[in-house]
């Protein structure tokens, strides 16, 4: 495990020397939103690594960002991955990519890394939902999915199928939205994502399943634990990493959205990473 108290600071010379060296833009990290989220989300991080001559794409999924899909009619977890699975398909035949998940974006990253486990270098998985299988046991979905009733009543659903059907959206209401997700990050990014949060397809999400598949362990993969999390709390992200063993566990002292709250620590430890598994070129 590895585990950093610096202080931004800190890390801000520590990354001046790290960005110090040169590097080519053959180096390229796939960046995956969770829940809610588009590609906007990794504004910071994209500006650091390109700033730093990394080769950056962010993908919005299915009725995410910019796509203009309604949450309620993605309805399977294919079609809703199918934006970053069309990503890799389109990779030079030799490229391989670090690919990063935020949250419910690690199971985007799993899929991936199933169907495309010699285009990816490297799995990172930050704050996120690491389930080998995806949803295929009760144990998945006390692991995998938020629990927020402390919070009371948080979601707004869509019944894209009917009232009487599974919710196929949702979306925290914005009156809990920086209290569950960003109550370490700046208040001009809790607005932020306040303007751009639109509903996730909650049916398609959880509706992810994975074949039992050896080459999955194939790809290294790394985990980043963030201490403050309300989302995918503490405890989850340990029995995940208990239950399915990364190469290498970071932990970062932030909320649910280090990308926001500890943009430098996270920026660090995706090159530290990187690094480690020879994805610095």
């Amino acid at each position: 495990m590895v585990e950093d108290k610096a202080t931004e600071e800190t890390m801000v010379d520590e990354e001046k020397e790290i960005s110090s060296e040169p590097l080519k833009a053959t180096t390229h990290f796939v960046l995956v939103h969770g829940i809610s989220h588009g590609a906007w989300c990794w504004y910071k991080i994209r500006c650091l690594m390109e700033s730093s001559g990394f080769k950056v794409s962010c993908v919005d999924l299915k009725s995410a960002g910019l796509d203009q899909s309604d949450a309620n009619s993605v309805l399977s977890f294919d079609d809703y991955n199918k934006p970053l699975l069309d990503l890799l398909s389109a990779l030079p035949e030799n490229e391989k990519v670090i690919l990063v998940g935020h949250s419910a974006g690690g199971l985007n990253v799993t899929q991936a890394t199933l169907k495309f486990p010699k285009k990816i270098l490297l799995a990172v998985y930050v704050a996120a939902t690491m389930l080998k299988l995806g949803f295929s046991s009760d144990q998945d979905f006390k692991d995998g999915v938020p629990d927020l009733s402390e919070f009371g009543d948080v979601y707004e659903l869509g019944f894209g199928l009917g009232s009487d059907k599974p919710p196929t959206s949702a979306i925290v209401k914005k009156e809990f939205q920086r209290k569950i997700s960003y109550q370490l990050s700046p208040q001009e990014d809790s607005t932020l994502a306040a303007m751009l949060l639109r509903p996730g397809p909650l049916l398609a999400i959880t509706s992810a399943r994975f074949a039992e598949d050896s080459i999955v362990d194939k790809v290294p993969r790394v985990y980043f634990r963030t201490l403050h999390d309300h989302v995918i709390n503490p405890g989850q992200q340990e029995a995940m990493v208990k239950r399915w063993p990364p190469s290498e566990v970071y932990v970062l002292d932030s909320d649910h959205s280090p990308m926001f709250s500890t943009p430098f620590l996270l920026f660090g430890f995706l090159v530290k990473a990187a690094a480690s598994f020879g994805g610095l070129k």
